[in-house]
């Protein structure tokens, strides 16, 4: 039973890793996969909550009293490491929200006073670095 659910798992990772498109993370719709990101957290989630909920129902109505169901982690050690992926991956979309205005077309604030365009050049320098680092 743990390595029909191991490959369950591996299927559901497969399935939302296709999902996730890493050109719109870095180029294009960054919403949208930062929404594909939350999506396949949440289903990997659900995944290891139905399992071990499961196995609680399996024990608690089986005939057979000496049930050794333990919440083995090797079984979602994959989805768990999956899940922290997207995680970083959120983080990277939140930076081209934030430094690269990759989001719904987000223009350059505009400052005023003297030190107006100073201010508006250090953000560009900023953008730039950003982009560098990427």
């Amino acid at each position: 039973m743990k390595g029909l659910l191991t490959k369950i798992s591996n299927q559901i990772i497969k399935r939302c890793r296709a999902k996730i498109n890493k050109d719109d993370m870095l180029e294009g719709d960054v919403e949208k996969c930062m929404s594909d990101l939350q999506e396949s957290i949440n289903c990997c989630r659900e995944w290891k909550n139905i399992c071990l909920k499961s196995q609680k129902m399996i024990k608690k109505y089986s005939s057979r009293k000496n049930w050794e169901l333990d919440s083995d982690e090797t079984i979602f050690a994959e989805n768990e490491a999956f899940i922290q992926r997207c995680k970083d991956l959120l983080e990277i979309c939140e930076g081209q929200l934030q430094f690269a205005r990759k989001g719904e077309k987000q223009g350059m604030p505009v400052f005023g006073g003297t030190k107006g365009p100073e201010y508006t050049e250090n953000l560009y320098e900023l953008e730039r670095m950003f982009a560098k680092h990427l």
